[in-house]
Order: structure tokens, then C-alpha cells, then sequence
């Protein structure tokens, strides 16, 4: 199976030559050849860099007032993304990457997606994690106590900035991004120390959207690379994400990060962690036949993907 999809990979990479149209294709189509998929896409992505050259379709983003759950302040602008707005489609890293699609232009929603606290600086990506008039956070209250022992922390920071809510407005620099997810890897710190479900993929996740900002401004992004790397393994050591679907993305994300950082051999032996839960799977399916291998296999075969593709030049292009 897994030949196969390298296979169907190689022949749409040939016809569509970008990366990351393949992808598209296969989230949307599966590794199954269709000419008239395959034209429509490419017509769809030739129109949206259209309306993005030319500056034109609406402006995808929208803001809603949300409440801080550590300090209490009530007028916090978050932004948020229209729903079937953009075209998103994922890196090797499994960073969102954005096309304007349906009349609207393309932004990098990632720049502006964390929300900050102007008062206390907590920060967060998650909507949830923030209070409305009718919602509560999802933040338990053990984390919110420490945040508000941690203020201190978090405005080390942002000691260079004098007027945060302004800076952390759109347009927003790539300077204060980067700062969001710092700011938002200072709440995520407190929920590992808890040992909060996800806390420490959240920490990789966030590591990467810097790291993918750092080399759009032309920097050196390995050390932000490396960093991700070590949440990860850390999160599938202690088995931080309960969800079976996050930890296979979390050892495929592992593979990933291991060839770009040279380290072909670790990358091969996380791709031997997935052999051996499809087989311990199996077993267990003798048991209970409604159990399955799929997510197991579906980030398996991507994993081996890669590898195939170790050599190629351009694999981390978009990383």
C-alpha cells in the first residue's frame, strides 16, 4: 500500500509540480489519479494567486471581543478566520499554510492567530481557552492561579515593548508572532508542569509556527526546529496526547524534523514505532475486532514518504 501511494505521489508531483498541491490533492482525493481533480485544482490555485497578486477579494479575518481568564480585563480583540475563507494545506511539519480561496485574499493567518492579554500577557490560540459572555475558559483553575504568579515571566518577554496591545494589532510583524507563541509557550509550560493533556504537543506545534516565521524573514530556524523536536519526543515519551490521531501525527512529525535536522537514523527508527503499534494492533484485534490499524497506517505511510524522499533537495522547501 505504501508503494503504491509513493507511487500515485510521484506521478501528481509530476503534473502539478508543487508540493504542496500534491498534498492538497491527496487530503482531498485520496491516492487515486483523476484528470479532471487534478485540473480543477490547479485552475483553483491559478485563481486565488491571482486575486493575492493583485491585492483584490475580501479581507478573510474577522474580530470578536473576548475576556482574559487570568487577569479579568474585558476588551481584548481576537482575531479570527472565516470559515472557507482560505485554502489550507499543511508543510512536512504539519504548519498551516494559507491560500485566498472563495472571493477573499490570502493571508498567513498563522501571524495573528494567538490572541495576547494587553494587562497580564497570557496568551493562546485556542478561542476556548478565552471567556465570553456566555462561555467559560477551558483553562483549569490550578493553571490560571500559577499564570498569575507568573506574570513576571511572561513580561520578561515583552520588556522591549512598551505598548503591547498595539503592537500585538494587525497588520501584525513577524517580531510580534513570534512573540505571541513565545508568549502562548509560557502558558503551555505551566499546563506540562500539570501535566495537561496535549500541553507538550502544544509546545512543539508552537515551536514550529516560529520556526516557519523565522525562515520566511530569511533566518536560521534550526534551533527553533530542534526545540520543536524535543517537545515532541518528550510528548510521546510520557504519552501526552490521549487523542490516538495527535499521537501519530506526533511520531510522523518526529521522522520529519529528525531528516531535516540530518539524523537518518533516529528519523528510521521512530518510522520502526509505527510497525511496531500496527503489530501490536493486530493482536489486539484478534481480542476486538472493532479495533483498527488505519490512523496507524495513514501516518505510516506518509512517514515512509518521506524517507523515500530523504535525498530530494527541495523536500523541506516550504519548512
Amino acid at each position: 500500500m505504501a508503494i503504491d501511494v509513493v507511487e500515485v505521489r510521484r506521478r501528481l508531483l509530476s503534473l502539478l509540480t508543487d508540493p504542496n498541491l500534491v498534498n492538497d490533492y491527496l487530503r482531498q482525493y485520496g491516492p487515486n489519479l483523476d484528470i479532471k481533480h487534478i485540473k480543477a485544482l490547479k485552475e483553483a490555485r491559478a485563481k486565488a494567486s491571482e486575486l493575492a497578486e493583485e491585492g483584490a477579494g475580501h479581507d478573510p479575518i474577522y474580530e470578536i471581543i473576548v475576556s482574559c481568564p487570568v487577569c479579568g480585563i474585558e476588551d481584548i480583540t481576537c482575531y479570527e478566520l472565516r470559515a472557507k475563507s482560505q485554502q489550507i494545506t499543511k508543510n512536512k511539519f504539519l504548519v498551516p499554510l494559507f491560500q485566498g480561496a472563495s472571493g477573499f485574499r490570502t493571508v498567513d493567518y498563522a501571524l495573528v492567530a494567538v490572541t495576547v492579554c494587553p494587562r497580564c500577557l497570557f496568551a493562546s490560540p485556542d478561542k476556548k481557552d478565552w471567556m465570553r459572555t456566555d462561555e467559560k475558559t477551558q483553562i483549569p483553575a490550578n493553571v490560571i492561579m500559577t499564570l498569575q504568579e507568573k506574570i513576571g515571566e511572561r513580561k520578561a518577554i515583552m520588556r522591549a515593548v512598551s505598548e503591547v496591545r498595539g503592537y500585538f494589532s494587525r497588520p501584525r510583524t513577524a517580531d510580534a508572532a513570534i512573540a505571541s507563541y513565545q508568549l502562548s509557550m509560557a502558558r503551555a509550560r505551566v499546563e506540562a508542569w500539570y501535566e495537561q493533556p496535549y500541553a507538550l504537543y502544544k509546545l512543539g506545534a508552537y515551536s514550529l509556527r516560529i520556526a516557519k516565521i523565522v525562515k520566511d524573514t530569511g533566518g536560521d530556524n534550526r534551533d527553533a526546529l530542534r526545540e520543536a523536536l524535543g517537545f515532541f519526543e518528550e510528548s510521546f515519551r510520557t504519552s501526552n496526547s490521549p487523542s490516538e490521531e495527535i499521537e501519530m501525527q506526533v511520531i510522523y512529525t518526529i521522522v520529519a524534523l529528525n531528516l531535516k535536522l540530518g539524523d537518518h537514523k533516529k528519523a528510521n527508527s521512530y518510522i520502526g514505532v509505527f510497525t511496531n503499534l500496527h503489530n501490536s494492533r493486530a493482536m489486539e484485534m484478534k481480542e476486538d475486532p472493532k479495533l483498527q490499524t488505519i490512523l496507524i497506517d495513514r501516518w505510516s505511510d506518509k512517514s515512509k514518504m518521506l524517507w523515500e524522499d530523504r535525498d530530494r533537495e527541495d523536500l523541506f522547501k516550504d519548512e
